[in-house]
């Protein structure tokens, strides 16, 4: 209990204090290279502080699997603290899909937002074209997106289904898919009634699926193809944890 406490004041407390920097990085809008530099730096630096506080032991695997080019990174979603080691430790996070409820959030949205985060309304199908357009051209921009295409937690058990719509940010653009598999976020939090325990997690960078040249036929079958490879490895690792 005391560390959920301490994670919560700490969380608080930052967004806080960090109301100047905030202002700052709006005065450096005008340089795009130097706002994006500073906001990446601030936000990654919390991220790290905040998996220390969590007491998160994370090990980072597959880094030199990223390529070169803007990906669309694709993860198995365990957990609401699942977004931290991506953040923090993946090099090309960028821009993150999340829920609508996040964009009312004060001052946390103000940050999402300055990191390319793309709100999206699961509610309406209008919203997801939407989002999908978005994602596709940040993509071509040479910004990374990442998403959850299971859209929802599946707290540790089998992975749901992905949802098609997630993918057509990458074929739009040409980008490839980067799989991402997470094993242990949701031991840390939701596997211990909604209190903060340390434990040990794993993040597991796959070798990308490229997208460029696909029929509609081999477009149709990606999501499952990501699936399997992302489920395989995450059985992997729960053995490798669950020994």
């Amino acid at each position: 209990m005391l560390r959920t406490i301490g994670m919560a004041l700490y969380v608080a407390g930052y967004l806080v204090v960090s109301l100047p920097w905030l202002l700052h990085a709006k005065l450096l809008e005008k340089n795009p290279q130097k706002h994006e530099a500073y906001c990446r730096k601030k936000i990654v630096g919390f991220c790290r502080r905040c998996i220390k506080v969590m007491g998160m032991k994370l090990e980072v695997r597959g880094l030199e699997n990223i390529p070169p080019e803007a990906t669309l990174t694709v993860y198995n979603h365990q957990s609401l603290l699942d977004a931290f080691p991506l953040i923090a430790h993946m090099p090309n996070t960028q821009s993150m899909v999340a829920k609508k409820e996040l964009e009312k959030t004060p001052l946390l949205s103000a940050w999402m937002k300055a990191g390319h985060c793309i709100f999206i309304d699961r509610s309406s199908p209008r919203a997801g074209l939407l989002c999908i357009k978005k994602g596709a051209e940040l993509l071509e921009s040479g910004v990374n997106v990442t998403i959850a295409p299971e859209g929802t937690r599946n707290f540790g058990g089998e992975i749901k289904s992905f949802k098609g719509g997630s993918f057509k940010m990458a074929t739009r653009a040409g980008a490839p898919v980067l799989p991402v598999a997470i094993e242990g976020t949701y031991r840390l939090f939701e596997g211990n009634h909604g209190r903060l325990k340390p434990a040990r997690v794993i993040l597991q960078v796959l070798p990308p699926v490229p997208t460029a040249g696909l029929t509609k036929d081999q477009q149709a079958a990606l999501p499952d193809l990501v699936h399997e490879q992302i489920q395989k490895t995450v059985n992997q690792l729960k053995g490798e944890l669950n020994p």
